[in-house]
């Protein structure tokens, strides 16, 4: 079984990270995954954690004081509840109580990990979930035993470590690059589904009425962060034809660069027009 292991911030890392060497030591089947020890340098950030968000089976959510409220943190947690129940989305909390737990992330069954309990009921709740071969509450329950004393000694390094004001990790993601990573989620998630299903003509159907939201919500995004105006866009055979305007004051420019970006996302070409239906610039062609 694939879990998934979501983390913002020095304290939460250090906590995924013990915990994915820890869960192995007490349900050998569970693979863990975490991104700051699983992806290879040079390796593709958002495509790889996308990847792993659309095959994992089980997320945990390392949720401290000051994480909380992460764009990250709750866009990977909404990401892992869309794809399967909410039973199987924990929050793990570091140096914090339940009753501390707001927002999105506070309809989870959260964990509590200071609590040896808690803590025993999250590793059942994996055992359960698992696709292979349940192991016996015995067996598990002496490997329990014999491992917590090391995740407790980790979690207290964790708590121990210093909360930097005003410090924004590297792997926060600007909406920008959230709303392009949820475009390569929903088109994992339809095609995996129709791969398992045998319906690749039904799920193709869904696929384009569903990330049609997504890719309308990241085409406004991005013009909007170069000061531009979208007011429409259409699918034209393999083309999408997207109608902007510059806003008042503003100089910028539409460059190659940005909209060969635009249309590496969306998987076609790119023909931005005005309000008048002229065209201003095409991907892969400098307009000025």
């Amino acid at each position: 079984m694939k879990v998934f292991l979501s983390w913002s911030g020095e304290r939460s890392r250090k906590v995924a990270e013990a915990l994915k060497y820890w869960i192995p030591d007490v349900i050998q089947e569970i693979d863990p995954w975490v991104s700051s020890q699983d992806i290879a340098k040079g390796g593709k950030g958002i495509e790889e954690i996308t990847h792993e968000l659309s095959t994992t089976d089980f997320g945990i959510i390392c949720v401290t004081p000051e994480n909380q409220a992460s764009q990250w943190i709750n866009f990977e947690a909404g990401s892992l509840a869309k794809k399967f129940k909410v039973a199987h989305v924990a929050p793990f909390l570091i140096d914090m109580k339940i009753a501390g737990l707001t927002g999105p992330l506070s309809k989870f069954q959260a964990t509590e990990g200071k609590s040896r309990d808690d803590v025993r009921k999250l590793i059942s709740d994996m055992n359960r979930a698992s696709s292979g071969r349940m192991v016996a509450e015995d067996r598990l329950e002496r490997a329990f035993t014999r491992s917590w004393p090391e995740l407790e000694e980790a979690l207290r390094d964790a708590c121990r470590a210093t909360v930097l004001e005003g410090v924004h990790h590297s792997f926060e993601r600007s909406k920008e690059e959230m709303l392009e990573e949820i475009l390569l989620l929903v088109r994992k998630q339809e095609y995996r589904g129709a791969s398992l299903e045998g319906k690749e003509n039904q799920a193709e159907e869904k696929l384009s009425r569903t990330r049609r939201i997504s890719e309308d919500e990241f085409i406004v995004a991005s013009f909007a962060k170069i000061g531009w105006q979208v007011t429409g866009s259409s699918w034209e055979n393999s083309e999408v034809h997207i109608t902007a305007r510059r806003a008042e004051s503003n100089e910028a420019f539409l460059s190659r660069d940005f909209i060969g970006r635009i249309a590496k996302s969306l998987g076609r070409a790119v023909v931005v027009i005005n309000d008048s239906g002229d065209p201003l610039i095409r991907s892969g062609v400098d307009v000025p």
